[in-house]
């Protein structure tokens, strides 16, 4: 059961927080979501790609990890996530960003899940200096938090911009693996290159007023890293 509480050096001066990635910690999935202004850095790492939510038609985007719902190929159980980049989401470990009220106001707080492992008393770093201050490991979570939270904000203009010119198209791979596998996969929707080249100019010029455009093409490029991710998984079934 989850703990979460909000952090305060009154209450939590002698926590400190160890990164770690593994399958314990629920890193092992197919698919982590990600926001637009992490596109540039992780197109060249991952598939981008979106997903549909069944129940409310919404689309994600995610970073394609694996061609199964519990594999993902960066992970290197006991030694880490082999990428140049790990997404904000895996990033941001057991800590969340939220309200908290202050005598007449609410302020932004960094909350923590308290019964994670990677969480403990006596640990370096600390998550507090010991002035009280938050500590450079606390600030460095409280941005990947921040950025998080900014780039959640263009998530739905860019998806209702990217609907809006029919830019994004079903993906269904066939994979055929060293070992003689086919591998049938639904990886969800691309935006569509053809259709994006293909835009009139005023869509083009309102596109790359909103900062969507590049964005676009972030995704639409991404697919080439498909490749890779079939080298990774048939380099570990050797």
């Amino acid at each position: 059961m989850k703990d979460i509480q909000a952090l305060s050096y009154e209450q939590h001066e002698t926590l400190g927080y160890t990164e770690k990635y593994g399958s314990e910690f629920g890193h092992q999935v197919g698919a982590v979501v990600i926001m637009p202004n992490e596109f540039s850095k992780a197109q060249r790492e991952y598939p981008i790609l979106f997903r549909k939510e069944a129940e409310t038609g919404r689309f994600l985007p995610v970073a394609l990890l694996g061609f199964e719902e519990h594999e993902n190929l960066f992970l290197l159980e006991g030694e880490g996530w082999n990428a140049r980049y790990i997404p904000l989401s895996v990033r941001q470990g057991p800590f969340l960003i939220g309200l908290q009220q202050h005598e007449t106001e609410q302020r932004l707080a960094i909350y923590a899940d308290l019964n994670d492992a990677r969480i403990q008393k006596g640990v370096t770093p600390a998550l507090f200096d010991a002035d009280g201050k938050a500590s450079k490991a606390l600030e460095k979570i409280r941005g990947v938090l921040s950025e998080r939270h900014k780039g959640s904000e263009f998530l739905e203009p860019m998806v209702e911009a990217f609907l809006k010119y029919d830019l994004l198209e079903r993906v269904a791979l066939e994979i055929d693996l060293a070992s003689g596998t086919t591998v049938k996969f639904d990886a969800g929707y691309t935006v569509h290159i053809e259709k994006l080249v293909s835009l009139e100019s005023t869509a083009v010029a309102e596109l790359h007023k909103s900062g969507f455009l590049s964005l676009a093409y972030n995704v639409a490029d991404s697919v080439n890293n498909i490749q890779g991710l079939i080298d990774i998984k048939n380099a570990k079934m050797k």
